[in-house]
C-alpha cells in the first residue's frame, strides 16, 4: 500500500482550516483504505483558533496520523520545509490553509504512480472564490523544463498550480531544505525549479485540487513573487521567448489540440477503452 504525505503550512488560519484538512482526511482513497496517510499540519504559533481546529480535527479521526507543530518559523515556506522532512510516504504534496482537493484526488493521483512512469504530476488549474465556488479551471497545455529554468511560468506563462501537484519520495529527497525555507513567495516555483531538472512533469485532465483567491493572501502581491523567481533563474535565450508565444496561443486552444501536441505527457481518459491514454 502506498502512503501519502501531506502538509499544511497555516498561521491564523481558523477561518479556513477546517475545511482544508476535511478534504485530505476524508479522501475516498483514504476512506476505502486503498492509501496509507500521513499529515502534518505546520502552524507558525498562531493566535486564533488554528491549533485548536487541527487538534479537534485530529481527535475526531484517531485513525489517520495528523501531527501539529506549531512554534515561531520564518514565514511559510519555512513551515512547510519542517513538515516536508517530515514526509515518509511514497507520495507527497502541500496545500496551503484555503485550499481543497477534489475528493477523488489520490484515487487519481495513485493510478498514475502505480500504472505509469511518473514522478510528479498535476492537473486542471481550479480557482475557487471565498465562497469555495468553482469559478475557473482550465487544462495545462505543457510545461517545459527549460521554462522553468527561465523563470516562464508564472510571469510570461500560466504558472504551475500548487494544489493540483503532487510528487515521489526520491524527488522530496532531493530538495535542499535549507534553501527552501529562506523564500518568503515563490518557494513552491523553486519546488518546480528543482524538479524540472531531472524529469518532465506529467499532466492529467482530472480535477485534483484548487486555489482560493481570498483577501490578504501572500500570492497577490506579484512583484515580489516575480522577483524572488528572477534571482533563482537563468537569463531566457530569444529561442526561448519565440517558442513561448507558441505555446501561449496553444493554452487557449481546445483540450483535445493540447493533447495532440503534448501526446507523451498529457493524459485524457478514453471512455470507450475506460482507461487514460
Amino acid at each position: 500500500m502506498k502512503k501519502f504525505s501531506i502538509v499544511t503550512p497555516c498561521f491564523n488560519a481558523a477561518n479556513y482550516l477546517e475545511e482544508t484538512m476535511r478534504s485530505v482526511i476524508t479522501q475516498t482513497a483514504v476512506c476505502t483504505g486503498e492509501v496509507d496517510l500521513e499529515y502534518f499540519i505546520c502552524d507558525g504559533g498562531s493566535r486564533d483558533q488554528t491549533v485548536l481546529i487541527a487538534e479537534t480535527m485530529r481527535e475526531s479521526h484517531p485513525n489517520i496520523r495528523i501531527d501539529i507543530i506549531s512554534e515561531a518559523d520564518q514565514g511559510m515556506y519555512d513551515a512547510l520545509a519542517k513538515g516536508l522532512r517530515l514526509a515518509s510516504g511514497d507520495i507527497i504534496a502541500y496545500i496551503n490553509a484555503g485550499d481543497f482537493y477534489c475528493q477523488s484526488a489520490f484515487s487519481t493521483v495513485l493510478h498514475f504512480f502505480e500504472h505509469q512512469d511518473i514522478h510528479w504530476l498535476t492537473g486542471y488549474n481550479v480557482v475557487y472564490n471565498d465562497l469555495s465556488q468553482v469559478v475557473y479551471v482550465e487544462l495545462p497545455y505543457k510545461y517545459r523544463p527549460n521554462f522553468f529554468a527561465c523563470g516562464f511560468y508564472g510571469t510570461r506563462l500560466p504558472a504551475l498550480q500548487q494544489e493540483s501537484t503532487f510528487w515521489s519520495a526520491s524527488l522530496n529527497q532531493a530538495i535542499n531544505f535549507d534553501t527552501l525555507s529562506t523564500f518568503r513567495y515563490a518557494g513552491d516555483y523553486f519546488l518546480w525549479f528543482q524538479f524540472s531538472k531531472s524529469y518532465e512533469i506529467k499532466i492529467v485532465e482530472s480535477y485534483l485540487g484548487g486555489f482560493r483567491i481570498h483577501e490578504g493572501q501572500k500570492s497577490g502581491n506579484r512583484k515580489a513573487y516575480d522577483a524572488e523567481i528572477y534571482a533563482l533563474v537563468d537569463k531566457p535565450r530569444f529561442t526561448d521567448y519565440a517558442l513561448a508565444a507558441l505555446d501561449r496561443a496553444v493554452w487557449y486552444t481546445p483540450n483535445k489540440i493540447k493533447k495532440i501536441l503534448n501526446s507523451d505527457n498529457l493524459f485524457r481518459f478514453n471512455h470507450e477503452l475506460q482507461e487514460w491514454i
